[in-house]
């Protein structure tokens, strides 16, 4: 079976973030599944555990 392609351009995902954010909601990412096509992911946007401490969540508790 072959690769799927998307069939939309980057002005389709721009009108769905402004469809979204007109309606007062926070877009948090864009998700792009393997069968084709594209989510938006509604909430506020949560920093990866690394970006916040500079390290994993683990880190604090191996330590002890």
């Amino acid at each position: 079976m072959g690769e799927k392609r998307n069939t939309f351009l980057p002005a389709d995902i721009r009108k769905a973030l402004k469809a979204v954010e007109s309606g007062d909601r926070k877009v948090c990412a864009v998700d792009f599944p393997p069968e084709g096509g594209f989510r938006l992911l509604i909430g506020e946007p949560v920093a990866p555990a690394v970006a916040r401490s500079g390290g994993n969540e683990w880190d604090e508790v191996l330590s002890h």
